[in-house]
């Protein structure tokens, strides 16, 4: 491996092993309003990965006019998918009412607004341009493109261990799939971050599942 790899490589490795501390930051400590943390933390991953690879990050942000259709469709459908998991999860699991509550105690903290405000130019373009744009695009070339999207999926779901709210988990591992999956086939960003942006705004702000 060139030194210039091995730099890359570190640099892999650090972040995604910064995501630990961030996490547990935000969702356990938890210094500031949870919001403000949360667009910090993910706001300065971002940022820290597209310093870290800047023309690799331009060329996933190219913009297709069908990136929007793409972006608004699959957000409908994960609402869809996790409207049904919903239901079966409160069927199955005495605990489930409680945790999928609890992902909404944090609305109450600011407007919602200042809420879409942060959510829609910070924490969910933030969370697609490190998770799929860096960690996963970095992943690929080194593993294969299928074990890297696998990897970086699998580490999205686990660094939520750290909320110690299960549902959480499921539910980040399950979007994940879908917002790395379309990574995978469409090698840009944009489609991802219209997506995660928009189930956003439904599961926190228009159409709650709790």
């Amino acid at each position: 491996m060139t030194q210039v790899g091995t730099v890359r490589t570190r640099t892999v490795v650090l972040l995604t092993l910064a995501t630990i501390p961030v996490w547990i930051v935000v969702f356990v400590w938890t210094p500031i309003n949870f919001w403000y943390v949360m667009a910090l933390g993910t706001g300065g991953l971002a940022l820290t990965a597209s310093l870290a690879a800047p023309q690799a990050m331009r060329e996933r942000l190219r913009f297709h006019p069908a990136d929007v259709v793409i972006g608004l469709a699959t957000a409908a459908l994960l609402y869809g998918v996790f409207l049904v998991g919903r239901e079966i999860a409160t069927w199955m699991l005495p605990f489930a009412p409680d945790q999928i509550g609890a992902v909404y105690d944090n609305k109450a903290l600011l407007s919602p607004g200042m809420i879409a405000l942060l959510i829609g130019l910070v924490i969910g373009p933030g969370e697609e341009v490190f998770w799929r744009g860096f960690l996963q695009r970095e992943l690929g070339p080194r593993i294969g493109p299928w074990p890297g999207f696998l990897a970086a999926t699998a580490v999205y779901g686990l660094v939520h261990v750290f909320t110690g709210n299960v549902m959480l988990v499921v539910a980040a591992t399950v979007a994940g799939v879908l917002w790395g999956f379309m990574y995978l086939k469409l090698g840009r960003l944009w489609p991802g971050i219209i997506s995660h942006v928009a189930w956003d705004f439904a599961v926190f702000l228009f159409f709650p599942l709790a």
